[in-house]
């Protein structure tokens, strides 16, 4: 995962590049998890170990991968919450965790 936020840093407005490093610095990398005890049906197998590690290290996954996880998306797997980075911050915001972004 930190292999594909590198790929689109270039995408992305200059500044993120600066913010991303110190997200990144942050961030503590974990094992991917392959399997789990509880069915699943997940079409994009691909995917299946980013659904899988996030259940096991994380409260939430964030993706924009629309294509792959759509199912997902806005619902929550086995507790864990699926969401876009957007519906979430304005979830946190909402919840007083985070405040709006200044203008």
């Amino acid at each position: 995962m930190v292999e594909e936020v590198r790929r689109n840093l270039p995408q992305l407005p200059v500044e993120a590049t600066g913010r991303w490093s110190r997200l990144r610095a942050a961030l503590q990398i974990v094992d991917d998890v392959l399997t789990m005890d509880r069915p699943a049906v997940f079409a994009a197998a691909k995917d299946r170990p980013v659904l899988f590690t996030a259940l096991a290290w994380a409260d939430v996954l964030l993706t924009l991968d629309r294509a792959d996880f759509t199912g997902a998306i806005g619902s929550s797997f086995y507790g864990l919450v699926v969401g876009t980075p957007g519906a979430f911050l304005e979830s946190e915001r909402a919840a007083g965790r985070l405040a709006a972004p200044q203008a």
